[in-house]
């Protein structure tokens, strides 16, 4: 089932990160900061600041200068969740409205592109390292969105490509999170590599996880079936028509879906073994995750990021 309990350690951590967001919020033109002040004031489980906190324990960090980057992650983060809702015509995030709906589309996605400049401004500040790395990560989760877009309503997309697409779309800032909490505690290069691997391995196991939440009690907060709707497959479902593609593909390229159809298309999903299909690639990830930090197992490091993987580990 879904664990829509889970906290993380580092409360002080998220509390001066939190700080940090409605400072650089300030910056933001008056009509904009509605749009963010929500997501800031109502944050999700704060799985990225955990991560820079737990890949920081591999050294002796300054605290300041990863209070700025656990903002950069969680900003960058955020803006792709306005960004996300307008192309997703999501109606509800986090349990209240989206900022599409309260002031329209377009506020919602200038405040998220105001929010990358926020977050190139602050990563500017804090070097030409943090700068090149946040730059590389935002280029390769636009790609994964645009790749995501692309593949809309595409029943035979492969499994292996949209693990590529995942990596680009989810793990990249995972993977920024943890090489930047590493870098600025002073780790050795060897961990910050290790780091790199562990974050992409988690990033698709979190991501396959999420796909698997309309299937399962204890949704998320957004409502089931949006991504159906859009021809977003997750891969419970794209493993499901591949085992019944007569029955699922048309339902899957109607022009509408209604609640009855939803229905029918979860029913198949489940009965032809695509979340247990799906729960199991997840699981090999987070495998894999773990393998990558095994030359450092018993360290600080290895414990809080491990403690951070079994967190968001929402499935039994």
């Amino acid at each position: 089932m879904i664990d829509q309990g889970v906290t993380f350690p580092q409360p002080v951590f998220r509390r001066t990160v939190r700080t940090r967001l409605l400072e650089l919020a300030e910056d933001l033109p008056d009509r904009l900061r509605p749009c963010v002040l929500p997501l800031i004031h109502n944050p999700g489980k704060g799985v990225r600041s955990a991560l820079v906190a737990a890949a920081a324990e591999g050294g002796r960090p300054d605290p300041f200068e990863l209070t700025r980057i656990g903002a950069i992650v969680e900003l960058l983060h955020l803006a792709s969740l306005l960004h996300d809702d307008v192309v997703d015509r999501a109606a509800t995030r986090r349990g209240l409205p989206t900022a599409h709906e309260r002031v329209g589309p377009d506020l919602a996605l200038l405040a998220g592109t105001a929010c990358v400049a926020l977050v190139g401004q602050e990563a500017a500040d804090l070097g030409p390292t943090v700068a090149g790395a946040r730059g590389r990560c935002g280029a390769a989760m636009a790609l994964g969105q645009m790749m995501d877009v692309e593949r809309a309503y595409d029943t035979e997309f492969a499994e292996d490509d949209y693990v590529a697409m995942v990596k680009r779309k989810t793990s990249e800032l995972f993977k920024l999170c943890c090489v930047l909490g590493a870098g600025c505690a002073g780790a050795a290069d060897d961990f910050v590599a290790a780091v790199a691997v562990f974050a992409t391995e988690i990033g698709v196991s979190f991501q396959i996880q999420d796909d698997c939440k309309d299937f399962l009690p204890g949704n998320s907060g957004k409502p089931q079936g949006t991504d159906h709707k859009l021809g977003l497959f997750g891969l419970p479902t794209l493993h499901a028509v591949r085992v019944r593609p007569d029955e699922l593909r048309p339902l899957l390229l109607a022009p509408s879906i209604d609640a009855a159809e939803l229905g029918r298309i979860r029913e198949l999903v489940i009965s032809t073994g695509g979340v247990e299909h799906a729960v199991a690639r997840a699981r090999r990830h987070r495998a894999l995750a773990l393998d990558a930090l095994a030359p450092f197992e018993g360290t600080p490091a290895w414990s809080a990021l491990r403690e951070v993987t079994d967190a968001v580990w929402t499935l039994s």
